[in-house]
């Protein structure tokens, strides 16, 4: 019974640890399925990289009502200024962590062929998005 108590606390705590980090999944421009998710793009600010989640299907956000049959989640990092982007993998937890040393990637070259409009969207408005310190 005990150990019931405990398993049913640790649940509680779990659920109201924090509020789940707001998604806006927008259609990428000139794709039809392709959605990206405009609350996580943003720039970091030590390397001037943006990050930038897209993912195929439709908008069902919040991460966790997002359909696995409809496509993984893609992370990327894209260098506007030489057209270069270094792939930070998929999102399958949702944490929306990035992965340790994710700076050193290799850059690859033509933004648009791996994160298509929404590559386009991220460097376009690179002025106006929220600059921060990632790890």
């Amino acid at each position: 019974m005990w150990r019931l108590g405990l398993c049913l606390l640790g649940v509680t705590v779990l659920a109201t640890a924090g509020p789940a980090r707001a998604e806006d999944w927008k259609p990428s421009p000139g794709e039809a399925k392709t959605f990206y998710d405009a609350d996580f793009m943003r720039v970091d600010q030590t390397s001037g990289l943006i990050v930038v989640r897209i993912a195929e299907g439709r908008p069902n956000g919040p991460y966790k009502a997002w359909p696995a049959g409809k496509g993984p989640i893609m992370v990327f990092a894209l260098d506007c200024a030489t057209d270069k982007w270094i792939d930070l993998g998929m999102d399958f937890t949702g944490d929306q962590g990035l992965p340790k040393g994710w700076r050193m990637g290799e850059k690859i070259e033509d933004i648009k062929g791996a994160a298509g409009g929404a590559g386009r969207v991220a460097c376009e408005t690179k002025d106006t998005l929220q600059k921060v310190s990632l790890p």
